[in-house]
């Protein structure tokens, strides 16, 4: 009875939560009423149509307005084609340039003047478009990896979109062209941006200063343009802290821009929708600082004090299942959480969730304030990963104190509980049964002779009892047995 006892206990207190019920959160990317959030840090005033601020590896979102409002994002449409462009292509690939792709740039459009019949590489390509914009790069870096469709590129760009989390956004073209069908909303800008601005090749071709081509067997000039990128080095909106950032401008869409930046562990996402020339420089320094001067990355397993993960009570192991010394839940170390630094890791607000949580996790820690996701902390399956540091050690005791390594059994804890229960409930009922029969046999132990004769009368002898039948467990029993 050991084993299934142990088990029923695990199961009905593997975690202890001090979170009553799940949180009422905003929807992603929401517009943030800071009037309304008790000792939520002030942000600035911005002056474009639409703005957010979100912190890339959370995708909190510090600071919104008008978020998920459709605008235009004219070349700013460049994070995406130049991603598809650097995941799915060599850089030293040679894309060619197709009669369409040089002539269906329209007049006044920028471009680098490539001809018909003309091949730079991928890596020539991407910096093209990121660094001056070039539509025939776009449209020829679309048709080298859509297979000489267009179109198919563009249904790439829009399925990429929706692995993001877009829900808002429709592109038709490679380029940023004007369409009434290509838009997307600052929200989903941001979400794109969180993968862009993990590609530091793509950042750093994004801030040269200057596109510098040089003669080739596929182009014959030297191609010398400049950046016009407002904030990268020696600029007038210099920052210091940014990484990566892209422009957008048509007449419909107005002056655009996707930034990122990061300082001391944070990396935020800017996106300016339809602002001034220079005012969209100016928002973005200003929503850096403000993210900056008031939040900041805590891990969130160093933090966290109010679930008890059981690590006394599950453990496995290979010699003995419930003796192990390994715990059977653990926190994530690397998981963290935007802490505004007007307030405490302690006043968050979180609720433990098993809502769309993979198979290699238990469960996950959701946290927020006032509504607002600030991130997650994720419960695992067995203990932290090897290099987590639970104090200070050196090299010779951890050579000295290296157990010898095991083959770790994982327990399939519902399935375990349930086949438990069955043991545990059928032994009972062997108990009961085994009980109620010692009983009869003390009260009638020559019952299967009297069963006996009373098989043997018949209608036919005439013999019948007259009296009731006995009790199993009357005084006449218990007479006969005395």
């Amino acid at each position: 009875m050991t084993l299934p006892l142990v088990v029923l206990l695990l199961i009905m207190i593997p975690v202890r939560s001090y979170a009553t019920a799940p949180i009422t959160l905003v929807s992603p990317g929401a517009d943030i009423d800071t009037s309304n959030i008790p000792n939520w840090p002030k942000g600035p005033d911005t002056g474009a149509s639409s703005v957010i601020l979100m912190e890339s590896s959370t995708g909190a979102v510090l600071y919104s307005k008008n978020a998920h409002e459709k605008a235009y994002p004219a070349a700013m449409t460049a994070v995406v084609t130049s991603m598809l462009a650097a995941e799915m292509c060599d850089l030293d690939d040679k894309v060619v340039f197709s009669r369409e792709a040089v002539y269906d740039v329209p007049p006044g459009t920028v471009n680098i003047a490539i001809d018909v019949g003309e091949s730079l590489s991928v890596s020539e390509c991407l910096q093209a478009i990121l660094i001056r914009g070039a539509a025939e790069c776009g449209f020829a870096i679309a048709e080298h990896v859509g297979g000489g469709s267009r179109e198919q590129f563009v249904a790439m760009m829009n399925s990429r979109a929706a692995e993001s989390g877009c829900r808002d956004t429709s592109f038709s073209n490679p380029v940023g062209l004007h369409s009434e069908d290509h838009y997307t909303t600052a929200y989903d800008m941001a979400l794109l941006g969180r993968d862009f601005f993990n590609n530091e090749l793509l950042c750093k071709y994004s801030l040269q200063k200057t596109l510098h081509l040089y003669p080739s067997e596929g182009q014959q000039d030297e191609i010398i343009e400049r950046n016009n990128l407002g904030m990268i080095q020696g600029s007038t909106y210099e920052y210091e802290y940014l990484i990566g950032a892209r422009t957008g401008y048509t007449d419909e869409a107005g002056y655009c821009l996707i930034a990122g930046a990061e300082r001391d562990g944070i990396r935020l996402i800017a996106v300016i929708m339809n602002d001034g020339k220079d005012e969209r420089y100016e928002d973005a320094i200003a929503l850096f600082d403000y993210g900056f001067s008031n939040f900041a990355m805590v891990n969130a397993s160093e933090n966290e004090k109010s679930y008890d993960i059981g690590t006394r009570v599950g453990s496995y192991g290979t010699t003995d299942i419930m003796g192990d010394s390994r715990p059977m839940l653990s926190l994530d170390k690397n998981d963290k959480v935007l802490l505004p630094l007007t307030m405490e890791f302690t006043d968050l607000e979180s609720y433990i969730t098993y809502e769309n949580v993979p198979d290699s996790e238990a469960a996950r820690i959701i946290y927020s304030y006032g509504g607002v996701y600030l991130g997650k902390c994720s419960i695992l399956f067995g203990e932290p990963s090897e290099n987590y540091d639970f104090g200070i050690r050196t090299e010779e005791n951890e050579e000295a104190e290296a157990p010898p390594k095991k083959t770790f059994v994982f327990i399939n804890i519902v399935r375990v509980a349930a086949i438990s229960a069955g043991i545990a409930a059928f032994m009972f009922i062997l108990y009961v049964v085994r009980g109620w029969y010692k009983r009869y046999r003390r009260v009638h132990p020559n019952w299967r002779r009297q069963y006996r004769k009373d098989r043997r009368r018949t209608p036919l002898t005439g013999k019948f009892r007259k009296e009731k039948p006995y009790n199993l467990f009357s005084d006449k029993g218990r007479k006969r047995k005395k």
